[in-house]
């Protein structure tokens, strides 16, 4: 049975919509009616405290809610106009006796964003009309008698209610509308005739996905999918997916399914999708079993495969296995199964990127009828949703297909183009990403609980128009209430409420802050918001009207403290060029190599080797990864770090079709095999084993050791133990002179020439973002302790005087880097802010266009032009940016001219500029590039040259050459190499010598079962029965083969590596996973011949 279907009608049509009006009161009365005889009283959260009014109060503010729907329908679009702009520009506060809007149960999820797209669209509203006797057909029971009054009636005309100082929001009128039916189809996957084999037994979305995953694969044919096998699978996600490899395939099913999370998530989602009340986007409490549930979190991917030149078609698709990774706003909104991320090769784009962006942005997605539309493009992957349109099928209520939304529905639900027509479109496509963050939803606000608030402007010249960002004092950050942060704490189970927190919220990013108001700090009460205009980002209608995805808050991350921080390779040549000798920080670098070289290697005492466990775990971070897979899409949210990239992501989904996951993202697999060299390390010593003793155990830790020191000279991330990574904010009252900053940590700081404890950072400090590129991107100023902002630990605060913002001094980005060590900061001396070379930006073609302007000029194309023209404004993600060859350039200009020579200074803001092209619309121009890559493409510095012929380093590119420096001082990076491989090469000595001592025996405990074998088997055999004799030969025979096949595969295996090139160290880690997995192919070598 099918819940009420919201119906759309046409603008000039005599019929009027009443039926979504009496949706939304008729629910309110249902829900009083039930709640008055119930003797429970709704949980609070899952219902807004307004709920436990007395009865009158809330039919009342119902029937307020419905006078004011009812009178949006009915205006004109002028006269809504109008009136909306009025209230915007009275910016009357709300009256605090006034009872607040009420929301008993959600409305659907079609209503609210219909309503959403009203006060969006250029077209007249319909009007409203009386209730008919079809009503009673649809909802199953006719409304009560309480209700005919509200419909016989004209309803009065009543004002929405608007946010205190919510800023006026102007609606241009636009010729454009994008639409995408003009696309070409391009085929993922599709078959008209088995699809509607598919549809007539409406199958699950999961086994439909799965059966086009095969075909993709090449594991079967269209043509093999009969109706026999598809009645054999029937049934839930849970049910019938894990099926469709063994039945479409011909292979015996599996008498118990395999655990798989992602399936029972499909049901949950197309349950909540079929419900049509918002569930996915969270807050609503249990569903299905799964606490505080919400949708979005299941990855649909799609892989971009180049064809043979033989082939018709250039490109392909293969659709990768689905899985629980992370949820964000769009995926909680449409739904998982209604989103697909298609991953483009880095090669491929590289090699074809003009014509691969011609094609992509010309084309939407065919899955099983399903037709999915282009709509934002981001670190090599394209995102779709799927429209309402179909291909070859029809929409089935059984899936949902009603309540679809238009490619031009989704494009005004998030960015409206009308709203937004002053901003330059480049910049307006990438607002899109906003909804792609991986989040949490934590908190729905009540629209009058959301606020605007002025940012904090430094003095400048106003005849120049908008103040540059450098003049913002507090960019990108507002307040949040107590008990918001309360909520949110508890909602995620944070040992303690946090101090500030990321996210997002309508078309707002940046960070939230606890408001400075005691008044406004308590636990208890409605959780409050205040936006900056620096944090507004997408202009959006009255807080009053929008869909319910655009007042709940998605948490990207908490306040948090990391400690110690490491310092990267720009930071430490920044500290040498600003003063720090090269001799502090080679000592830097011993100390904390000789530390990490120690927890390894000391192996005497009675708790020795526990120390040995906890130094492998946090050299593989496997705890850490552990959490991070069980939590999937949380991991930031958590205070966890943030997420693997998509790039990782794909190095591991070239999997097996059929094969399944472990049941746990605890274990390591259905063998029990360890997943990686620490984890096998860990599970000897946890089991007991000592590597005096234990040949393979000694080996493991030799692997760890030598790619921990790698790590350290050849990436040159060393750890400052003074020192910490926690985010920024502006000072909240003001009370910090320019140039002081105040730290309270979360956790306990140790002073380590004392041993004293302390948790505020005072004196001189140094900090600095990340990437450090400029002389002034790390600045020292002074830490105090101020009593006003104690309550503020766990982020740095800033102080908000001065002629421009300390921010605005570092490097980009949220979290800086505070140091107190001595050493480095009593050395070190500020250089003044370098500027940007006069001249630069005639380096880039600039074509920078207003939505409105490309309305001008797409309004003379045709419809199917003018949509690939937006199409391709929406692909600009794809677009070749340069910013890894710029970044290449600068590190290599420094080293040959100098870190503050007019070339390196040159080269950062190029690569600033790039990594900004997407907002800006700048694209350096082609002769330029052509003279850059000239300059530096085939160069060298000693350093990366020296690592990479290292003999237990990796080779990156033998083509290259070392460049000459202009200078006769000896370079830092050059001296920590230098230092580093004369360490790296005593450790490793030091520990072959301790191998000397070995224990060569072998381990009664692990020889002891086939001992006992080999003497039942003598034992059987006198009696006559030869057979566990034989066995025991067999087993003999099969361990010494593989024990020579893997001597032979290692020995080619390290002749291979010493003439082969490789990219970076990640390579080490990943032959050991290699090896890993070849032994567990191994473990089925006798069975396979």
């Amino acid at each position: 049975m099918v819940g009420p279907v919201t119906r759309t009608y046409d603008s000039d049509s005599d019929d009027y919509p009443g039926d979504e009006v009496y949706e939304l009161v008729w629910d309110d009365m249902q829900s009083i009616e039930s709640l008055q005889s119930s003797p429970v009283k709704p949980s609070s959260s899952t219902h807004r405290p307004s709920m436990i009014t007395p009865l009158a109060d809330r039919l009342a503010a119902s029937l307020n809610r419905v006078d004011t729907d009812i009178r949006n329908v009915r205006l004109s679009k002028d006269t809504e106009q109008s009136e909306l702009d009025e209230d915007c520009e009275e910016e009357s506060p709300i009256t605090p006796n006034k009872p607040k809007s009420l929301v008993l149960f959600p409305e659907s999820r079609t209503n609210g964003v219909k309503r959403t797209l009203q006060n969006t669209t250029t077209r007249p509203s319909p009007k409203v009309r009386r209730t008919t006797a079809n009503q009673t057909e649809r909802f199953g029971f006719a409304p009560p008698s309480s209700c005919s009054d509200v419909f016989d009636q004209p309803a009065p005309v009543r004002k929405p209610i608007v946010v205190q100082a919510q800023h006026r929001v102007k609606s241009a009128t636009l010729a454009f509308e994008p639409s995408g039916h003009q696309l070409t189809l391009a085929m993922v996957s599709h078959d008209r005739n088995v699809q509607a084999l598919m549809d007539a037994r409406c199958l699950a979305w999961g086994v439909i996905y799965e059966i086009a995953r095969g075909v993709t694969r090449g594991a079967w044919k269209w043509s093999d999918v009969t109706p026999e096998k598809l009645d054999r699978l029937k049934g839930t996600n849970v049910q019938s997916a894990y099926k469709v490899n063994t039945i479409i395939g011909d292979k015996p099913v599996p008498i118990q399914p395999p655990a798989s999370d992602v399936w029972a998530e499909y049901d949950r989602e197309e349950k909540a999708i079929k419900e049509n009340l918002t569930r996915g986007l969270g807050l609503m409490g249990e569903w299905e079993g799964q606490r505080n549930w919400y949708g979005g979190s299941i990855q649909q991917r799609v892989r971009l495969v180049k064809n043979p030149t033989s082939s018709r078609l250039a490109y392909s698709f293969q659709l990768e296995k689905p899985e629980i990774r992370r949820s964000n706003r769009f995926s909680r909104f449409l739904g998982s199964r209604r989103m697909l991320q298609l991953s483009v090769p880095d090669d491929l784009l590289l090699r074809e990127g003009d014509q691969l962006r011609g094609f992509l942005s010309g084309v939407k997605l065919v899955l099983c009828g399903r037709i999915y539309v282009p709509f934002h493009a981001k670190d090599n992957s394209l995102y779709m949703m799927e429209s309402d349109e179909d291909y070859q099928r029809k929409p089935l209520p059984f899936y949902g297909d009603e309540h679809r939304l238009s490619f031009a529905e989704f494009v005004k639900w998030h960015n409206p183009l009308s709203l937004n027509s002053n901003q330059p479109i480049s910049k307006w496509s990438t607002r899109w990403a906003l909804g792609l963050s991986t989040s949490v939803p934590v908190l729905e606000f009540a629209p009058e609980d959301i606020f605007s608030i002025d940012d904090k402007i430094a003095p400048h010249d106003k005849s120049q128009g908008k103040p540059p960002a450098a003049k913002c004092m507090t960019d990108g950050c507002g307040f949040i209430n107590g008990a918001g942060l309360t909520q949110i704490m508890r909602i995620m189970e944070y040992p303690n409420r946090p101090t500030a927190v990321q996210g997002r919220i309508a078309g707002s990013k940046g960070m939230w802050v606890l408001h400075p108001d005691p008044s406004e700090q308590f636990a208890d009460g409605p959780p409050k918001i205040w936006i900056r205009p620096s944090q507004d980002k997408i202009k959006l209608p009255p807080l009053a009207l929008v869909d319910r995805a655009h007042l709940i808050f998605d948490l990207l991350a908490p306040s948090r403290t990391t400690i110690p921080s490491r310092i990267s390779a720009q930071t430490i040549v920044n500290l040498s060029f600003n003063g720090v000798p090269n001799e502090v920080i080679t000592s830097l670098m011993k100390e904390g190599l000789g530390e990490e070289v120690k927890s390894l290697t000391e192996w005497n005492g009675p708790d020795a080797m526990v120390s040995v466990w906890r130094a492998v775990e946090r050299a593989g971070h496997v705890v850490h990864s552990r959490l991070r897979k069980r939590a999937a899409g949380q991991a930031r949210a958590l205070g966890l770090g943030r997420d693997r990239s998509e790039k990782d992501a794909e190095q591991d989904s070239d999997d097996d079709f059929g094969k399944e996951e472990a049941s746990s993202p605890l274990s390591p697999g259905y063998d029990g095999q360890p997943s990686s060299v620490y984890e096998s390390a860990m599970t000897l010593i946890q089991a007991g084993f000592h590597p005096i003793n234990l040949q393979p155990l000694f080996d493991k830790l030799k692997i760890i050791l030598t790619m921990v020191i790698n790590q350290y000279v050849s990436s040159f991330h060393m750890p400052v133990q003074e020192s910490a990574d926690a985010y920024i904010i502006p000072d909240p009252f003001g009370v910090l002179k320019e140039g002081e900053i105040h730290f309270r940590s979360s956790e306990s700081l140790t002073n380590p020439a004392t041993g004293a404890q302390f948790d505020t950072v005072r004196g001189e400090v140094l900090v600095t973002r990340n990437p450090t590129r400029l002389p002034s991107d790390i600045q020292k100023v002074t830490a105090v302790s101020h009593p006003k902002l104690d309550n503020y630990y766990g982020v740095i605060v800033f102080s908000t005087k001065g002629d421009r913002s300390l921010a605005s001094w570092l490097g980009g980005g949220d979290t800086v880097t505070l140091i107190w060590s001595k050493p480095l900061v009593d050395s070190f001396k500020n250089s003044p802010f370098t500027e940007e070379l006069v001249g630069l930006l005639n380096a880039f073609e600039s074509h920078v266009e207003s939505v409105m302007d490309f309305d001008e000029r797409v309004v003379t194309l045709s419809a199917g032009q003018a949509q690939k023209e937006f199409q391709t404004i929406l692909l600009l993600g794809l677009a070749e940016t340069k910013v890894g060859l710029y970044s290449k350039f600068h590190d290599l200009a420094v080293y040959e001219y100098g870190y503050s020579s007019e070339q390196a200074v040159r080269m950062a803001y190029m690569f600033t500029t790039c990594l900004d092209s997407s907002k800006t619309g700048l694209r350096v121009r082609s002769e330029i590039f052509k003279k850059d890559h000239g300059a530096y493409a085939s160069k060298a510095a000693y350093y990366m040259k020296k690592v990479e012929t290292s003999d237990r380093f990796l080779v990156t590119n033998n083509t290259t050459y070392i460049t000459k420096r202009h200078t006769s001082e000896p370079f830092i990076l050059d001296v920590i190499v230098h230092e580093g491989l004369k360490l790296r090469d005593t450790h490793l000595n030091q520990y072959e010598k301790r191998g000397e001592t070995l224990n060569r025996k072998l381990d009664k405990d692990l020889c002891k079962p086939f001992e006992d074998a080999e003497k039942r088997a003598v034992n059987a055999e006198k009696q006559g029965f030869p057979g566990l004799s034989h066995n025991l030969h067999e087993i003999k025979e099969h361990v010494d083969g593989v024990g020579i096949f893997w001597k032979r595969i290692s020995a080619q295996s390290a002749r291979e590596r010493e003439g082969s090139p490789r990219k970076n160290s990640k390579h080490t880690s990943v032959r050991v996973c290699q090896r890993t997995s070849f032994q567990k192919r191994l473990s089925f070598f006798r069975g396979r011949d």
